[in-house]
């Protein structure tokens, strides 16, 4: 039984060294070359001071083979990687840089003027410079033997109620854990070419990164721009012979939805797997049509249950109008449902709050002991993940996903908080007061807001502020908003509010 992920990754490169591990369509890297380059990384790191046991390192760079060296150099140093996406506004990457205080930040020699514009004075690498250097195996060596299970092996920062982001701190037994399971599972091989939809710092590409690691497949790195193209993305999926998708349901809807398969269908494929919200059964009707005999699996499960708790393998045609259930439950995990007091409700028709106990349960939100002892219980003595996601026991004994206690929402394949959307909204100079609704049949966030401020001066200055994800696809400027009787707005009377001509 390996003891860390580093046992993992080397023992796949004693065995498929010289076979291509990932590439990206600019470069490529070997099992093998991984390693090196890994702890090539690692070194520098120890050699600039930053070889403290589980302290982050933050890469900041574009998705690319060498970004992941990177991750992987950071755990060689001792560490934990925590993958931010460089497409976020500035304000919010400082936000995640001040939560996460990094011994070091790698970062892409393109992106050292962004980084600089987020006010980080810390302790910085270039990612160009540290993927030549050469590995010292006896500085890597002094951290090894510390590393186990009980290690942090990656961050992953989601939206938080408070305005300021949350990182979920992932352990390398939770990965070690699930992705057995999902190996044996869904019966990955080394055969298997991957294809990576999912930015590094979007826990769908766990799946994908650790499913490669632990069988010795090929993963492909998809570049972002190549879904506003399907044609170029089903050309690339063909190019490179991919056979297994893992992706969010908003990536494979660009296909379905923009008639990708009229172009070409990339028969290859014989897995389709997707998570982040709930799939439309129109737009599946129509990968199944095409690719009738792949095997269908609809996945759930939150970043701090590490990727996945539930699975559905989709063994007929859906229908229009059906609705997917969650499946079965993971091997090592128990879900139920709980009432508002906490209780543990079950029957057909029922309907609670998903909670979920067993293996891989995130360590907690990294430097936030409040959230993570709100979220993370100890229940009839076992520790417990309070998901906030609600599901009901349908008539064939099945759970089924039934939205969010609270005003998180799952939107394009992110849980968004959407008290963070509105304080974004009311920071801004002539608002008033704002208040955010969510239309799950349409997939709009929906933004009601008082005050002076233009519509559209409202929508760019949002961009300025919000990752792309969170800002809201539709602004109503209203004349005021109806309180409830505890004097808070009334979100259930949204739509009938006087509008602003």
């Amino acid at each position: 039984m390996p003891e860390n992920i580093l046992d993992v990754l080397e023992k796949t490169a004693g065995t498929y060294g010289g076979e291509t591990a990932v590439c990206d369509p600019s470069s490529a890297l070997s099992w093998h070359e991984l390693v090196c380059h890994a702890k090539g990384i690692g070194t520098a790191l120890c050699k600039d001071g930053c070889d403290n046991i589980c302290l982050p390192v933050a890469v900041f760079a574009d998705k690319s083979c060498a970004m992941l060296a990177a991750m992987f150099g950071a755990v060689y140093a001792g560490g934990f990687y925590v993958p931010i996406n460089p497409e976020q506004p500035s304000a919010r990457i400082a936000s995640i840089l001040t939560v996460l205080e990094p011994a070091a930040v790698i970062v892409q020699k393109s992106l050292v003027e962004t980084l600089n514009s987020t006010g980080w004075k810390g302790r910085t690498l270039l990612l160009e410079d540290v993927f030549q250097e050469t590995a010292d195996e006896d500085l890597l060596n002094k951290n090894r033997g510390q590393i186990n299970r009980n290690s942090p092996l990656y961050g992953l920062f989601t939206s938080g109620s408070t305005g300021v982001p949350k990182c979920v701190l992932i352990s390398h037994g939770d990965v070690l854990d699930f992705i057995g399971h999902f190996v044996e599972i869904f019966h990955f091989s080394h055969d298997d070419v991957i294809g990576n939809q999912a930015p590094f710092d979007f826990d769908v590409s766990t799946k994908d990164i650790y499913s490669s690691m632990a069988t010795g497949a090929r993963m492909v790195l998809i570049p972002r721009e190549y879904f506003s193209t399907p044609a170029r993305l089903i050309d690339y999926l063909i190019d490179q012979k991919v056979t297994s998708l893992t992706w969010a349901v908003s990536a494979l809807c660009i296909i379905s939805g923009l008639k990708g398969f009229s172009y070409k269908v990339p028969s290859s494929i014989h897995r389709v797997m997707f998570s982040g919200e709930v799939m439309p059964a129109r737009q599946l009707a129509i990968w199944q049509k095409y690719l009738p005999d792949a095997l269908y699996v609809n996945l759930y499960g939150p970043s701090e249950i590490t990727c996945n708790c539930t699975y559905e393998v989709i063994d007929h045609v859906v229908q229009k109008g059906e609705k997917l259930s969650l499946g079965k439950v993971f091997p090592g995990r128990k879900v139920v449902l709980l009432d508002k007091d906490g209780r543990q409700v079950d029957g057909i028709g029922a309907e609670g709050e998903i909670a979920v106990s067993g293996e891989s349960l995130a360590l907690g939100y990294y430097h936030n002991p409040e959230q993570t002892r709100t979220h993370f219980v100890m229940r009839d003595g076992v520790r417990t993940y309070l998901t906030g996601d609600l599901a009901a026991i349908g008539e064939d004994g099945k759970l089924y996903f039934a939205g969010r206690r609270d005003f998180q929402i799952k939107h394009m394949g992110h849980r968004i908080e959407l008290e963070e959307v509105e304080r974004g909204i009311d920071s801004m100079d002539g608002v008033e007061r704002s208040c955010c609704a969510y239309n799950q049949e349409r997939s709009l966030i929906i933004a009601y807001y008082t005050g002076t401020c233009d519509k559209r001066d409202l929508h760019i200055a949002l961009k300025s502020r919000l990752p792309v994800y969170m800002v809201p696809n539709r602004f109503v400027h209203v004349k005021s908003f109806i309180l409830n009787k505890n004097g808070k707005i009334d979100r259930k009377q949204l739509a009938n509010l006087e509008v602003v001509q």
